[in-house]
């Protein structure tokens, strides 16, 4: 069945001004969003989407919205709550709850976020490396989810090697950590993600 309708541009008044922009330039967000909304409001009426709770709808929604107007982007509390007006520990919640659902796919853009961010820096522990500093920390800026990898990469370094220099946190913004990593660690932890 194909249907056609139009909206009047002030039903899209209060949105966030970066999922606007995106609704209004890309005719295929657009579709995706009419079909969701449309799936969603018939499945409703029909009763064959029942929700337990708005958080269970919210996560829901939210799963397929995020991939339709950020499908490169880690589902995060910042990122509901900015642009979908989600109350913020609703917003925290469900984004653990996506990551988890969707843990295969995050992990491993977190490791390959990961491997670049040090990739970026390798040349400079290197450099400590040969000017015989292998401890000296090398600072890397890491989103959330390649900070998580790296953690659970050093706890199994750690598990091996109980002697190696740990990283150590050096400051923390939304959706981000710089870490301050040994250099001696930067092959360690690339030849753990590509083992």
């Amino acid at each position: 069945m194909k249907i056609e309708m139009e909206i009047d541009d002030e039903f899209f008044d209060g949105i966030n001004a970066d999922l606007k922009e995106q609704i209004f330039d890309d005719e295929a967000k657009r579709q995706l969003l009419i079909k969701l909304a449309v799936r969603e409001v018939s499945g409703w009426i029909s009763g064959r989407n029942v929700y337990l709770s708005l958080t269970e709808q919210y996560t829901e929604w939210l799963m397929e919205l995020l991939q339709i107007f950020y499908p490169d982007d880690p589902p995060s509390a910042e990122r509901i709550f900015n642009s979908f007006s989600v109350p913020y520990g609703r917003a925290a919640y469900i984004s653990r709850v996506l990551l988890e659902t969707q843990q295969t796919t995050w992990r491993e853009k977190g490791r390959d976020n990961l491997a670049r961010g040090l990739r970026n820096k390798q040349a400079e522990a290197q450099d400590h490396i040969d000017n015989g500093d292998p401890t000296q920390y090398v600072p890397v800026s890491l989103d959330k989810i390649s900070y998580r990898e790296l953690s659970v990469i050093i706890d199994e370094l750690l598990a091996e090697d109980d002697t190696l220099p740990t990283p150590v946190n050096k400051s923390t913004s939304p959706g981000r950590k710089t870490v301050d990593i040994p250099s001696q660690l930067f092959a360690l932890i690339i030849d753990k993600i590509e083992g």
